[in-house]
């Protein structure tokens, strides 16, 4: 499951807006600290986890500090597209090779 599809819907708009150029300036300002909270939340529960003899560095979730930003958005809604085309031609083109790079791609978009 990406980062985005556990948003709620008011995220997700907010989101929307971002990458359509619609969010203003007080909007991004809010996006960017509520995301710099939940930053510091992680951190703070792997501290804990760590301190308390947690578990090993494979039982850690996945964490990718970047900021959700208009390009990145681009680059996610491009992948989600070429996975699209990719399940749609399956039965046109019968590779090994393109079955392989849309399933890479879905496990590239997945942890996102």
């Amino acid at each position: 499951m990406s980062r985005h599809d556990s948003w709620g819907p008011a995220r997700a708009e907010a989101a929307a807006k971002e990458v359509r150029g619609d969010m203003g300036v007080e909007e991004y300002v809010d996006r960017i600290a509520e995301e710099m909270h939940e930053r510091v939340e992680f951190q703070r529960r792997l501290f804990k986890q760590v301190l308390a003899g947690g578990s090993n560095a494979l039982d850690r979730p996945a964490y990718c500090p970047l900021v959700d930003c208009p390009r990145l958005s681009r680059l996610q809604a491009a992948l989600r597209e070429t996975i699209e085309v990719f399940e749609e031609t399956r039965s046109s083109f019968k590779s090994r090779r393109l079955e392989v790079m849309r399933k890479r791609l879905i496990d590239i978009l997945a942890g996102s």
